[in-house]
């Protein structure tokens, strides 16, 4: 059921903002859009069918620490 109101409320915003974009001719807004809302797609498909999704904020985190050399020390 889960899956079915992700695929539903998807295909809804889809209709809604892919026509416009369209018809302006907007293709690299189109590209972009495109990709994010398939990976968000995806993310929510995962989650509505129990797949451990790890949590993008560790990623950040290590981003900052191991990367930036940034470290965030609670006072």
């Amino acid at each position: 059921m889960k899956l079915i109101m992700i695929i539903i409320s998807f295909s809804g915003i889809a209709m809604l903002d892919l026509p416009n974009m369209v018809k302006r001719k907007r293709w690299r807004d189109l590209a972009i859009y495109s990709i994010l809302f398939l990976l968000v797609l995806a993310l929510g498909v995962a989650v509505a069918l129990d797949i451990n999704v790890p949590s993008p904020i560790k990623a950040i985190q290590a981003f900052y620490r191991d990367i930036l050399g940034l470290s965030f020390k609670i006072s």
